[in-house]
């Protein structure tokens, strides 16, 4: 862990970074701006991690999703660095504390409660987490530092790169889906419909 005054320059540093992210949270990005919808608005179910290729995709949507999942690394880095804890410990601390940013803009009509943005603040979180694990030496001089930032690097863009090929793979599938139900039955056989494999399941 960090001691003397490496120590109190990260706590600054961790504190002021933490402001600017509250900032983008409540206040940023015009918030207090926009036409509020009378209620709550709040997402329970998740819908797969939000993390896509920039392909076909609306730059400011796609910049919004890297950002969510960027902007939580360096939580996972410094905080272990600062209050030892293994992962267990951090990541449930840490989903707590997101949740809790979730409801308060949800409460405040700044924002809505959106359980995909919790998983990808975790995740973001977590690749700090193991960023910074990963460094065993040196991690109180410059080049153990910028060790932790490489692998931060190397992690954040293989999990983009992991993320992105599934949600483009399943979000260009070709393939037609047709229920069973749906398929033309003819004397008690179920057809294939044209397109599909030739042949028939009997009934």
């Amino acid at each position: 862990m960090y001691q003397g005054k490496l120590r109190k320059i990260t706590i600054v540093l961790l504190v002021l970074y933490t402001l600017l992210t509250l900032y983008f949270l409540y206040i940023g990005f015009n918030r207090i701006a926009f036409d509020h919808i009378p209620g709550l608005r709040y997402d329970l179910v998740p819908k797969g991690i939000p993390l896509h290729f920039p392909m076909g995709r609306s730059f400011d949507g796609w910049f919004f999703e890297l950002g969510n999942f960027v902007a939580f690394i360096p939580f996972g880095a410094v905080i272990p660095l600062l209050y030892r804890c293994h992962f267990i410990r951090f990541i449930t601390l840490f989903v707590l504390s997101i949740t809790i940013l979730e409801i308060i803009q949800m409460l405040t009509q700044l924002g809505a409660f959106d359980i995909d943005d919790i998983l990808i603040n975790s995740m973001g979180a977590a690749v700090g987490f193991w960023a910074q694990r990963l460094v065993r030496r040196d991690r109180d001089q410059l080049k153990g530092i910028c060790r932790i930032i490489l692998i931060a690097i190397v992690l954040s863009m293989s999990f983009v790169v992991m993320v992105g090929s599934v949600n483009y793979y399943l979000e260009n599938e070709t393939g037609e889906v047709v229920a069973l139900n749906k398929l033309a039955v003819n004397d008690g056989s179920v057809l294939w419909i044209k397109g599909m494999a030739d042949g028939a399941i009997k009934g």
